[in-house]
């Protein structure tokens, strides 16, 4: 029996339309799930350059590499765990005994400062109890299952993600060429080209945020835990370590917190220093830090991140918020690549300018 020689029509752009949106519909609904596997794909991604130059100098299989790069991993995240867990697990304990305490402290101080800066009257007790009564309501209610079933999901979002890693690790060149594999044939060679500009952009921006949260964290325990003596430095110099993921909200959260130990500092020195470091941290990290390891690449209008980010939240969560940047920046070059012109700047934009022409047209 002879082969047939009819070729496959032409996927039209319709159909891929369809598909896409269909992808995106079903992440949509499975977006709780998306943490562990975003995360491990990212970090494998990452370390994906190290395992290449190391099979290309040693000719070592590439699993051995794979195997230490894991080792490595494990050890970086168990570390700082065993160094500063204690002092962690003491704050949070001390931060849950004293909270009422804590409530009327900084409601005192934040009363404080409105009543003389915006001529707001603020009763400390009336509004610290109001809020500890409510926080007694919530963990009545049953709230408290529901926390304990957050941490559960928390503590299986963690083991889950170092399995995915390991496989990610080992057969991530295999998952790559069979995701490619799915594209039509006659779509590759655009795909392959707009790829090639993608990931590095997409690579130096997950490896630099991963440097940016680093430097941050330990930029801060070392400001308030060995300059200033700030109670539970560990615990706040890791959430603002955090907070460098979630762009512009976080560095205004940081300032605030910031204010808030600068508050309780009993002379001016103090506050002046503390908001000098923050300064200082925010400079560096903006200035310096940011452009050197995140490079032009990946910079979008703020107005565009911002509107990025809000979108990337209410679809899909924590998982929106940190994949709303390269995500959009992503968008720009694929629009950049298919329409094979720059992104119009000031000068160049002609939307609201009237057409020239001879006067009195």
């Amino acid at each position: 029996m002879a082969e047939s020689t009819e070729k496959r029509p032409k996927i039209g752009g319709w159909p891929l339309t369809a598909v896409i949106v269909a992808v995106l519909v079903f992440l949509f609904y499975v977006r709780t799930i998306l943490t562990p596997f975003v995360l491990a794909a990212a970090l494998a991604f990452i370390l994906n350059p190290a395992m290449d130059w190391g099979q290309a100098r040693l000719r070592w299989p590439r699993w051995i590499f794979a195997v230490l790069l894991y080792i490595a991993v494990l050890a970086i995240l168990v570390l700082p765990l065993l160094l500063f867990g204690g002092q962690l697990a003491r704050d949070i304990a001390d931060t849950a005994t004293h909270l009422p305490q804590l409530v009327h402290k900084y409601v005192g101080e934040v009363a404080k400062f409105a009543g003389p800066t915006f001529g707001i009257a603020i009763d400390p007790d009336q509004v610290s109890n109001a809020i500890l009564t409510r926080g007694r309501n919530f963990l009545q209610t049953g709230a408290v299952f529901s926390v304990a079933g957050y941490g559960f999901g928390a503590i299986f979002g963690i083991i889950l993600f170092f399995v995915v890693l390991a496989y990610f690790l080992l057969s991530g060149r295999q998952i790559v060429a069979g995701m490619f594999w799915l594209v039509p044939p006659e779509y590759r060679r655009d795909v392959d080209a707009v790829a090639v500009k993608i990931l590095p952009v997409l690579w130096r921006y997950f490896a630099g945020l991963l440097f940016i949260v680093g430097y941050a964290a330990i930029f801060s325990w070392i400001a308030f835990g060995l300059v200033f003596h700030v109670p539970h430095a560990a615990l706040i110099a890791l959430a603002v370590g955090f907070l460098e993921l979630v762009p512009l909200i976080g560095p205004a959260i940081t300032f605030a917190i910031v204010g808030m130990i600068a508050a309780q500092q009993g002379d001016v020195g103090s506050v002046i220093a503390l908001f000098a470091f923050e300064i200082a941290m925010r400079l560096s990290l903006d200035e310096v830090i940011a452009p050197l390891v995140l490079g032009k690449a990946a910079r979008l209008r703020p107005i565009v991140i911002i509107f990025a980010f809000l979108s990337g939240g209410i679809l899909f969560g924590i998982i929106g918020l940190l994949l709303a940047t390269p995500v959009a920046a992503s968008i720009k070059i694929i629009l950049m690549s298919y329409y094979a012109e720059p992104v119009p700047g000031k000068a160049e934009s002609t939307i609201g300018r009237r057409p020239r022409g001879r006067s009195g047209d």
